[in-house]
């Protein structure tokens, strides 16, 4: 009994290196961004980076207001682009993450309609995108000041 606890020790630390070594950053990129379509939930204010919204306010409150931006979704897509819709319009661009500094950027953004009202608010937030915090179900993205962000789920 004891050699086949120490057997299975042995078996256990081989095949650990392995299985750690397997998890990358890449992995949590592909996982949090290439992985459908995300919806804008909100706008926040007063958000405390690192407590996930803790006293943050939302931007919008009526339900006129929300129905308009809950319609805007992005897509990242693993060849580097990004896409999707606004009111009446849809949108595409380039994106690039870096996991080791949570950072984002989303660039050379192209619209079909011309941009004004959420429309316009939208996509400047977009311009100005700097960082990222989320998983599988929930994306945060926030300009360099960390102050404000854009909420998103599946």
């Amino acid at each position: 009994m004891k050699l086949d606890i120490r057997k299975y020790i042995r078996c256990l630390l081989f095949v650990l290196p392995f299985l750690l070594s397997s998890c990358n950053q890449e992995d949590d990129i592909n996982e949090i961004f290439v992985s459908g379509q995300w919806q804008l939930v909100n706008y926040y204010t007063g958000i405390d980076w690192n407590n996930y919204n803790a006293n943050a306010k939302p931007t919008y409150t009526k339900p006129e207001d929300l129905k308009v931006i809950n319609a805007f979704s992005i897509m990242f897509n693993d060849d580097g682009t990004v896409q999707g819709n606004i009111e009446n319009g849809t949108y595409s661009g380039k994106w690039q993450a870096n996991a080791k500094d949570r950072s984002i950027r989303i660039t050379q953004i192209e619209c079909t309609v011309s941009l004004s009202g959420k429309n316009k608010e939208f996509i400047d937030k977009l311009k100005n995108v700097q960082f990222y915090q989320g998983d599988n179900i929930m994306l945060r993205l926030a300009p360099n000041e960390r102050t404000t962000c854009m909420q998103f789920r599946h």
